[in-house]
């Protein structure tokens, strides 16, 4: 699949420093390049009432944003739980 990263997502990952956390993020992100469909995404939900917006989960306390359509994946948010579902979608 297609991973496309939008210019938020990158500032929003941009805040943590966190080492473990990147490298799972990274970890995902691979994942997400290999996939030959979204069923092989480990930890992805479709949010309910939206058509294509999707998270996955790293970690405890973290979400990851995305929008899938056909064969490609924008990665849009990244935040903590408490404050992901104020700004995505």
């Amino acid at each position: 699949m297609e991973v496309i990263v939008k210019g938020q997502f990158l500032r929003d990952l941009s805040s943590y420093k966190n080492k473990t956390l990147l490298k799972n993020v990274y970890t995902v992100i691979k994942q997400m390049e290999t996939a030959k469909d979204i069923s092989a995404i480990r930890n992805l939900k479709k949010l309910s009432e939206y058509k294509s917006q999707y998270r996955i989960k790293i970690a405890e306390k973290y979400r990851m944003g995305l929008i899938i359509r056909q064969n490609t994946i924008w990665l849009v948010r990244f935040n903590q739980r408490s404050t992901f579902y104020k700004v995505f979608p």
